[in-house]
């Protein structure tokens, strides 16, 4: 059974104590998401202590060591970039919010969860995160919904939980 055997060779190098640690800690870290996204789809609005909380626990995950702390803090700038100059400059362009700095604080956390790897990872988790959006996008647009600005953290997740999982 190729679950069992995962389990298995897990537990053999890291023993069932750390197992399911580790396994607490990404239920709390789903938890968190699953949060943020209702939050964030009903008012809006990404409250800090949520973002707080969320880089604790990624923090914790990380334990402390100082090769994967350095890469997690490259992470965690290297994946906000991007869409730090788009709420920049495409807030000044179009004189009015396009982003939400929560979402910006939530991607600083992702960020720092993933750790830099290569450009091509951090491509393709914008490149899933805006054609997930568009696509709820579009769907609104058919349906003729009232409602004109989408949350944007669901689609945030959903590009961090393709890169992490896979």
């Amino acid at each position: 059974d190729l679950c069992f055997g995962i389990v298995h060779d897990y537990k053999e190098t890291m023993g069932w104590g750390i197992f399911a640690r580790r396994c607490e800690i990404i239920l709390l870290i789903a938890f968190f998401f699953v949060l943020h996204c209702f939050i964030d789809i009903k008012k809006l609005y990404i409250p800090n202590f949520l973002n707080l909380l969320l880089l604790i626990i990624a923090i914790y995950l990380k334990k402390f060591d100082y090769e994967i702390i350095e890469n997690s803090i490259i992470g965690m700038g290297i994946y906000t970039l991007p869409l730090l100059f788009l709420y920049g400059y495409l807030s000044d362009i179009l004189n009015k919010e396009v982003f939400g700095f929560g979402d910006i604080k939530l991607l600083m956390t992702l960020g720092y969860i993933l750790g830099y790897s290569n450009f091509f990872d951090i491509y393709l988790f914008y490149l899933i995160s805006f054609i997930s959006a568009s696509f709820m996008g579009i769907i609104l647009l058919i349906r003729k919904t009232k409602r004109k600005e989408i949350p944007f953290s669901p689609f945030l997740i959903i590009g961090f939980l393709f890169l992490w999982l896979r």
